[in-house]
């Protein structure tokens, strides 16, 4: 399928996003801003770059602040959210 979106848009964005959210993945953040670009171009809405931002951040913010506390005293430092995996290597 053919993406109608600029792809320099949707990096610059993820960038942004994912300096605000490190403790979500890359890969997370990403999919979240393409996935937000996407349903608003199939429910007929005018895509901007600002509104996808806007929109995604919610998103991401809402994803943050659901996961249990349980879960988010458990990570060690330097892990994600999501995945688990160490973000930065920790010093030696």
């Amino acid at each position: 399928m053919l993406q109608t979106f600029p792809v320099q848009d949707l990096r610059q964005i993820s960038a942004r996003l994912h300096d605000e959210f490190s403790g979500l993945s890359h890969r997370c953040v990403e999919r979240c801003v393409s996935d937000t670009w996407n349903c608003a171009e199939h429910l007929g809405i005018p895509v901007t770059p600002h509104l996808v931002e806007r929109v995604a951040r919610e998103h991401l913010e809402a994803m943050v602040n659901s996961v249990p506390p349980s879960r988010k005293a458990g990570l060690r430092s330097g892990t994600t959210l999501f995945t688990g995996h160490r973000a930065v290597p920790e010093p030696r």
